[in-house]
């Protein structure tokens, strides 16, 4: 008997890395260039810190290679949730939702607020098929070429931002690699036993194969 788990796997997010571990990443991608950062204290999950200057840093982490940007409101020159600090740390995995090397962007929030303006009303005069109340406003670092029409100008942020790309390797995942494949390996021999169960086969005779790719 064979079943292949992809969309299991998908499901349980085995390969999406926490949040606090990509903060704590681009803490110390700060910290190697010379540009440590103090924490403020906020309300809600805001990333809020500071620069020995006193200039004000705002950090956003994706397993993605995308900035999501939330307006209040359709409206271009609308509110957006990256607004008030002077600069904006961008975090992400190297290889999407892989642990290893983790990479950053240190952009001046008036960079990005300006970019996901243009890019949005770019969009918008592209007559998109929209119902209009569009308030994610996001833009990609990854180039995928024209196959969004209308998105050209959201995309291909790796290159368009190369200057604000941090220095330094730092590598997060090592232990908890070993922990992620263990607890697969006891889901995946739990699977085993209940598909042998419900089929009465024996156990040896149920295979799984999982495809991380």
């Amino acid at each position: 008997m064979y079943i292949n788990l992809i969309k299991y796997i998908e499901m349980k997010n085995f390969r999406k890395i926490n949040n606090r571990e990509l903060l704590n990443a681009g803490l110390k991608l700060m910290q190697a260039n010379g540009t440590p950062l103090m924490e403020i204290p906020s309300r809600g999950r805001s990333m809020l810190y500071e620069l020995p200057n006193g200039e004000t840093v705002r950090i956003r982490t994706c397993n993605d290679h995308i900035l999501i940007v939330v307006a209040d409101s359709p409206n271009i020159e609308a509110n957006l949730n990256i607004q008030g600090t002077d600069w904006l740390l961008i975090v992400m995995p190297e290889k999407v939702r892989s642990y290893g090397k983790v990479i950053a962007y240190f952009v001046p929030t008036s960079i990005a607020l300006e970019e996901v303006r243009k890019s949005h009303q770019d969009w918008l005069l592209s007559n998109p098929n929209t119902k209009g109340n569009n308030t994610t406003w996001n833009l990609w670092f990854d180039d995928f070429g024209s196959v969004n029409p209308g998105r050209e100008g959201k995309q291909g942020y790796a290159k368009k931002w190369a200057e604000y790309r941090l220095d330094f390797n730092i590598q997060i995942g090592t232990t908890n690699n070993k922990v992620e494949y263990q607890n697969i390996r006891k889901e995946v021999e739990i699977a085993r036993q209940r598909i042998a169960g419900a089929a009465s086969v024996p156990h040896e005779a149920v295979t799984i194969s999982i495809n991380f790719t």
